[in-house]
């Protein structure tokens, strides 16, 4: 988080330093323009004017170029994330390999003891714990795999219960899969905050699905919270738009739409008083 802040600050300081350049060298260029016949000899006022136009296409220059190290923090900063995903997915896979073999000798105990509901006990939980992790292993996309395991961590650990639906392994999935992470994982998370600060009504639910056909790729993200108004579908996509006060930058979905857009696909919104959908397209 800090190196984000240094870079963005580094970077809005670059683009307005060489911003205020652009304006005082137009400055000078008209200046010199309507004093070089009266106060400036034509060859000053020449060399002026080159000066000038030099200093404006590097300032011009600077900022556009940039504008693709701003883009290129932002995919690092996704795949750390998904890096670190990947590495909390792992930990926790060799830490149920490691107690498989403690889990069958306290369940062959219990039945040595013929304690046989604390085995059928035993087994239950342990089993809850082996599906937790196998639930989200089901595309062809580790990085998928593991922000899915991530958000169903923080939503057990919200008392959300999440529904993973997935009947496709995404193999040939063209948008990256990283940046599918960005979608889904923004698409999840104000789908609790939905929840969380909606105060919806009856128990709460939070479902997530994959799949495909011949043509394309489907996804859905849908949770019970508070409808949004059909007014906002469209408006809920705009840049810095953002029903979360100061919580909110405005930028998650809008971000989310592009992505899915860069890549031939689409995202769109549906919501009543019973659920909220958003659902995603890509072609194969």
């Amino acid at each position: 988080m800090k190196k984000e802040l240094e870079f963005r600050k580094t970077y809005y300081f670059v683009v307005a330093l060489n911003a205020l350049q652009i304006a005082s060298i137009l400055t000078l260029l008209l200046l010199t323009h309507y004093q070089s016949s009266a106060t400036i000899d034509r060859v000053e006022a020449f060399y002026l004017i080159l000066i000038g136009v030099v200093a404006l296409v590097g300032g011009v220059s600077t900022i556009l170029g940039i504008a693709p190290l701003s883009r290129a923090d932002s995919q690092i900063r996704m795949l750390e994330d998904s890096l670190e995903n990947l590495n909390e997915l792992n930990r926790d896979i060799r830490a149920q390999r490691h107690d498989f073999l403690n889990h069958i000798q306290v369940v062959y105990s219990l039945i040595e003891l013929e304690e046989y509901a604390e085995a059928h006990s035993y087994l239950e939980r342990v089993y809850e714990d082996i599906q937790r992790i196998s639930r989200v292993l089901r595309t062809a996309h580790p990085a998928v795999n593991a922000i899915l395991q991530a958000k169903s961590d923080m939503c057990r650990k919200r008392g959300i219960p999440l529904e993973l639906d997935i009947s496709s392994p995404l193999t040939d999935l063209p948008i990256p899969s990283w940046e599918f992470c960005r979608v889904l994982g923004n698409l999840i998370d104000n789908a609790i905050y939905a929840l969380e600060k909606g105060n919806a009504a009856g128990e709460r639910r939070l479902r997530v699905s994959l799949r495909e056909d011949l043509k394309h790729y489907y996804f859905e993200v849908e949770n019970n919270g508070p409808a949004i108004p059909p007014g906002l579908w469209r408006q809920i996509f705009e840049p810095g738009f953002t029903t979360k006060g100061d919580e909110g930058e405005g930028m998650g979905l809008a971000i989310c739409r592009e992505i899915m857009e860069n890549y031939g696909g689409s995202l769109t919104v549906a919501s009543d008083e019973n659920r909220t959908v958003f659902s995603g397209v890509a072609p194969r």
